[in-house]
This record gives structure tokens, C-alpha cells and sequence, in this order.
């Protein structure tokens, strides 16, 4: 196991994505530290540009997230659960009786089933006011015409 990873932050994300994997009734993710050392290389770039966009240079399906604080307290407050629900509260725009819905492909990408393995990161920028939170997926999510198949309803809340 790294020892330069967060490793509280991407147990707190997956330990969320499998409980609302759950609901929707997908297999567990597992941590994969491969995956996690790369979100957090990743989550320490975009800090350090201050921009948040998509890596080009990435096999793995990929989720971002930008927040922004104004103390100190607001950032010791942020989890990987945080996180998780930013991404998964797309599914309110999201139709399960249409296929490629790529407005939402946070959600999509947080219950997609066929995904195995998981990995995430997170960054603070230099004034310590921006955090940038990667997830990375393998296998990726959100290919065209597989939706129906990898985004199942929900079966409970």
C-alpha cells in the first residue's frame, strides 16, 4: 500500500459507491492503489494549474470533482463521501429507459456495473480555497449503446 495516498479519503469513497451500488444492485468496487496513485497524481495537477478538465492520457473511466472553500474548516470537512454524492446526485437528471446519457455520466460512471475496481485523489490548490477530486474506473464507463445494460434502477433506498 502507498504511503503517500489518502488512504482514509479513497476508503470513505468507496465504502459510499458501494453502498449506493447496492441500491441500484451492481457488485462492490474494490480499492486499486494503481488506480488511486494515478487520481491523486492527477488531482495534484489540476491543483496546481487551477483548472478542472478531463485527463487525455488515461485509459481508466474518470470521474472529477471542483470544490471551493473559504476556511480552513469548510476543507477538514470535506470526505470522499462528499465526493460520491456530488457525482451520484446526476442520477435525478437521468432516464433509465433511455441508452447514452452522457450529461450524466458522473452518476452513470459511480453505478456503472461492469466496473471492477476503483481508485481516487484529492488536491488542494495553492491558496488552500479549491480542492480538485479525481475517481478513476477500471473498467471505464459510459460507452455508447451499454447503458441500459450497466446503469440498472434502483431496487431500494
Amino acid at each position: 500500500m502507498p504511503s503517500d495516498l489518502d488512504i482514509e479519503f479513497n476508503e470513505e469513497c468507496i465504502i459510499e459507491h458501494n453502498r449506493l451500488r447496492a441500491l441500484h444492485g451492481c457488485p462492490e468496487l474494490i480499492l486499486d492503489y494503481e488506480l488511486a496513485k494515478d487520481a491523486q497524481k492527477y488531482a495534484e495537477h489540476l491543483a496546481s494549474v487551477n483548472e478542472l478538465e478531463h485527463c487525455t492520457d488515461t485509459d481508466s473511466g474518470e470521474n472529477l470533482a471542483f470544490f471551493t472553500t473559504t476556511t480552513v474548516a469548510q476543507k477538514k470537512d470535506f470526505t470522499g463521501v462528499d465526493a460520491t454524492k456530488t457525482w451520484y446526485q446526476e442520477i435525478e437528471d437521468y432516464d433509465f429507459k433511455k441508452e447514452n446519457q452522457f450529461p450524466c455520466g458522473h452518476f452513470t460512471q459511480v453505478v456503472w456495473k461492469s466496473t471492477t475496481t476503483a481508485g481516487f485523489g484529492r488536491a488542494w490548490s495553492k491558496d488552500r480555497h479549491s480542492i480538485y477530486v479525481v475517481g478513476r474506473y477500471d473498467p471505464p464507463g459510459n460507452f455508447s449503446d451499454e447503458f441500459l445494460e450497466n446503469v440498472p434502477p434502483l431496487i431500494s433506498k
